[in-house]
């Protein structure tokens, strides 16, 4: 089966459908552009944190906090049914005209901006629950964008004055050089998890970093996994999007229930929209394992011994 050459992000964009799917993304991509001057921002400045606490009873960091304001303040209304985010609490659910939902973590490892780049995660749901898109923004030197639609994979960068395609397709599978990240002390993981590992360190090489976007970049450049075994990631917006790019891209992935159960993308439900204002359900956290297929099947295939 061949696959659609895209030139350049227009002709990608010129094919989304229905148009306000597009446009969601348009204003995305165009927000994103702002971020890095937050960033800089929060460098520049001395106070870090904003003062209050966030949902898991952090404080919250001042760069978040600022981040989804803008987001929530620049995305019009009349685009989404529902805009959440990471920082949502019952003071902030943004309710719009629009027919999709958008679920964003809009700034992912702001607490290790000072020494790593940062990025963003955007899952696009539509009123039944599924995703219809997912982006990702790496705000490196250059800002990486991965975009995810039924069109399939498009990564593009933004070089200060224009958009440059740098590959409208991916296939990770099999691995070739792979590198792996698997959150967490290796000592606390059970002997399967153990076992994983170590089958994973005599392939790979161990990259972990502790921002989802860059971990997962590297599996995207290298071939590889990423993964976090413990209830650490947040289901509706950092787990979703990124199993719905990997079905995109020739890989596979599953999350972790609290009891322990894995469920491949392909298996899971859709979200249920009407618990979403729900502060619990939206951020739930679940366990992820996510990349190349040859080494997911490692894992499965650890079962059988």
């Amino acid at each position: 089966m061949s696959i659609k050459k895209y030139h350049t992000l227009e002709s990608y964009l010129d094919e989304i459908q229905p148009e306000s799917l597009r446009e969601i993304i348009r204003e995305l991509i165009n927000i994103s552009l702002d971020v890095p001057k937050q960033i800089l921002t929060f460098l520049l400045g001395e106070n870090d944190y904003s003062g209050t606490l966030n949902l898991s009873g952090d404080e919250q960091l001042s760069l978040d906090v600022a981040t989804q304001e803008l987001f929530l303040q620049r995305m019009p209304n009349n685009l989404y049914h529902l805009l959440l985010g990471e920082e949502t609490d019952e003071d902030n659910i943004m309710t719009g005209t629009g027919e999709f939902i958008i679920l964003g973590d809009f700034i992912d490892g702001s607490s290790i901006v000072r020494s790593r780049s940062p990025g963003a995660i955007v899952n696009i749901i539509d009123q039944k629950g599924y995703t219809v898109a997912a982006l990702t923004v790496s705000y490196t030197l250059y800002l990486r964008f991965d975009l995810a639609t039924e069109l399939g994979f498009l990564q593009f960068v933004y070089d200060g004055t224009s958009f440059r395609v740098v590959k409208d397709n991916l296939d990770i599978s099999p691995s070739k050089n792979p590198v792996f990240g698997l959150g967490g002390k290796y000592n606390d993981h059970s002997a399967k998890q153990k076992l994983f590992v170590d089958a994973l360190d005599i392939k790979g090489k161990n990259r972990y970093g502790g921002c989802m976007v860059q971990d997962m970049n590297n599996v995207f450049e290298k071939t590889g996994v990423f993964g976090y075994f413990a209830p650490k990631l947040r289901f509706c917006y950092e787990i979703i999007p990124y199993l719905y790019i990997l079905s995109k891209v020739n890989g596979i992935g599953f999350y972790i229930t609290a009891d322990g159960h894995e469920i491949r993308y392909k298996n899971f439900k859709p979200l249920d929209v009407n618990k979403l204002t729900s502060l619990h359900y939206l951020h739930q956290r679940t366990g992820f394992v996510g990349g190349s297929k040859d080494l997911i099947e490692l894992w499965f295939k650890i079962e059988e011994l």
